[in-house]
């Protein structure tokens, strides 16, 4: 999986203690793409989504992320958000809506690190599970 992230220049939060959920796609025995976050009490944060450029246009990051949704509902979450500063219109089309930047640290006192990572154009967008 970090292959793949990698892949498509993303990585990962380093040392959280919450809960990490994940889905991969493959072919074969190989991983071409993956969505992966954390749980955070009854609210899930997908961090990364990624699929490998020559899987792309075959809509594995759609079933990835709807298998990842799934399984963070199992989990018990109640909501789910994502930062992005990339692809907005992806994340709208599964209900995610444009929230104020500003609640996500008042709702869940997410690291400074972990907001370093996006820059001034990126996106809050939360939605029910």
């Amino acid at each position: 999986m970090k292959e793949v992230l990698a892949a498509c220049g993303l990585s990962l939060p380093e040392g959280s203690e919450a809960t990490p959920l994940q889905h991969v796609a493959g072919v074969g025995d190989k991983v071409v793409g993956c969505a992966c976050g954390e749980q955070h009490g009854q609210t899930f944060v997908i961090h990364a989504v990624a699929v490998l450029p020559k899987y792309r246009g075959h809509q594995l990051a759609t079933h990835i992320v709807s298998a990842l949704l799934m399984r963070a509902r199992s989990h018990g979450c109640s909501k789910a958000i994502v930062l992005t500063d990339e692809h907005p219109g992806f994340f709208a089309r599964y209900g995610f809506t444009l929230t104020p930047a500003d609640s996500i640290v008042r709702e869940m006192l997410l690291s400074r690190d972990f907001l370093r990572r996006f820059g001034a154009h990126t996106h809050y967008m939360c939605r029910r599970l």
